[in-house]
């Protein structure tokens, strides 16, 4: 199986590492709700260090029969939510896919980011941060900045940077997958908002692999990832 192939709800598995490095920078008092959880990777991450209490998992999907690696709530739209459950928002959205329709350009994101931006608009004070595991391209898209204003009207507080490329798990894939080729960042909005012309800086350069836990392959089922031009065409057949 070709590790190319894109899932029809554009679910990709989330790296453990990602999690650890998004609160080894931010703090979230009150606890922190992932909201597009799918298995519950970067939940179960997260709540290692925060404590189980203090995060929350829902996702829209149906699991019923599927293995979760954290307490995830399913048939739960985020679109469709009212308020808050917990002050802080984290994930890892979708990008071109809402309810299984190709939406394109990131377009699924921006609405998504869109909605979470409201929730904490509407929760005020007791809203806290939208966390969202973003391709770095994303902060200079001219889409975001021109065409839909999403930085235009909100632009992040401040982005943090991967430096090397982490690896995105298609769902339901097995065998080897080859390392990442994009550059990711965790985006970053907090209420009160920056104004329109805020320049975003980026704050951090992460180093994805020093957030790797020797376990993190067997407890989270992850793919064997390969890295020689050899192996590269193998897990590609």
């Amino acid at each position: 199986m070709s590790n190319s192939i894109r899932p029809l709800d554009d679910h990709y598995r989330s790296p453990p590492c990602a999690a650890r490095a998004l609160v080894s920078v931010e703090s979230f008092p009150g606890g922190m709700h992932e909201f597009c959880a799918g298995d519950g990777i970067l939940a179960a991450a997260a709540a290692d260090i925060v404590n189980h209490e203090n995060v929350v998992a829902t996702t829209i999907g149906d699991l019923t029969g599927k293995k979760t690696y954290y307490p995830v709530t399913g048939n739960q739209d985020f679109l469709k939510r009212k308020e808050l459950i917990k002050p802080h928002l984290f994930s890892n959205p979708p990008y071109g896919r809402l309810h299984g329709q190709r939406v394109g350009k990131a377009r699924a994101a921006t609405t998504i980011i869109r909605h979470g931006i409201d929730l904490l608009t509407d929760a005020g004070p007791n809203g806290g941060k939208l966390c969202c595991l973003l391709d770095l391209r994303y902060l200079l898209s001219e889409d975001r900045n021109l065409d839909d204003g999403l930085f235009t009207d909100h632009p992040p507080a401040r982005v943090h940077a991967f430096m090397d490329r982490i690896t995105m798990y298609p769902a339901a894939f097995e065998g080897k997958t080859t390392r990442g080729k994009q550059s990711f960042a965790w985006f970053i909005w907090e209420w009160p908002f920056f104004r329109p012309g805020y320049v975003t800086p980026i704050t951090s350069r992460l180093h994805g692999k020093a957030f790797v836990h020797p376990s993190d392959k067997e407890r989270f089922d992850l793919s064997d990832i390969v890295s020689t031009r050899q192996e590269i065409l193998e897990a590609a057949e």
